[in-house]
């Protein structure tokens, strides 16, 4: 027993070690956590198991806002099978059959996939929308600014259970258990979420659709 629960923990920190440089850099505007990197041993304080539950929680606000846009933006772009994908995920996000950490991986999951396909879409540029397409790419933009917003609130706490788990790995292993594992993902899907937020609001802007409050929120990035 002792030694599957050592061989787990050092599993866990070869990943942790492994992922939070590249966590770290995928931060959109770069990273600002007050001890990180400067030995001033604050971060080491941060509370993970409390700090965990306030980014779960404001994940999910998020996700649930994103995935809503994203499956009407997947629909208005002729991407069904995208457009079920991303409602099947957030069906998933709510089965509290299935652990947390779980739930969060895979909604970071099934964001990238469907964001990706987007992407490719918008990406092609001069996007011009028929009326039906146009009313559903309209729709999804008052979730687009939601989702958007609360990005925004989970950079930060994103950014300081990071700090703490850097500051004490082995701490966090045994704090988070599987979300050692899952958080440090977080970063992808927050710089995913802006990366084709952007081509949203292009792609709005070149159908005469309102964006005034996306654009203002991605400002602050």
């Amino acid at each position: 027993m002792k030694k599957l629960l050592f061989s787990y923990l050092l599993l866990s920190l070869i990943y942790l070690f492994g992922t939070l440089s590249t966590s770290y850099a995928q931060f959109p505007g770069g990273i600002n956590v007050p001890g990180l990197g400067g030995g001033s041993g604050k971060s080491s304080a941060i509370d993970l198991k409390a700090g965990k539950n306030e980014l779960v929680k404001t994940f999910f606000i998020s996700f649930e806002n994103y995935a809503q846009a994203l499956s009407l933006l997947s629909e208005s772009l002729g991407l069904d099978a995208e457009s079920k994908k991303i409602t099947q995920a957030l069906n998933d996000s709510k089965n509290i059959n299935t652990n947390e950490a779980d739930r969060l991986a895979n909604s970071i999951k099934a964001t990238s996939e469907v964001s990706k396909q987007v992407e490719e879409k918008l990406k092609v540029g001069n996007l011009k929308l028929d009326v039906k397409a146009k009313e559903k790419y309209a729709k999804s933009i008052p979730f687009v600014a939601k989702g958007l917003i609360g990005t925004l609130e989970l950079r930060p706490k994103s950014q300081q259970m990071l700090s703490g788990i850097q500051a004490n790995p082995i701490q966090a292993v045994s704090d988070l258990g599987p979300f050692a594992k899952a958080i440090p993902e977080v970063p992808n899907y927050i710089a995913t979420i802006v990366s084709v937020t952007k081509l949203v609001v292009s792609g709005a802007e070149a159908n005469n659709i309102e964006v005034k409050e996306v654009k203002s929120t991605l400002g602050k990035f």
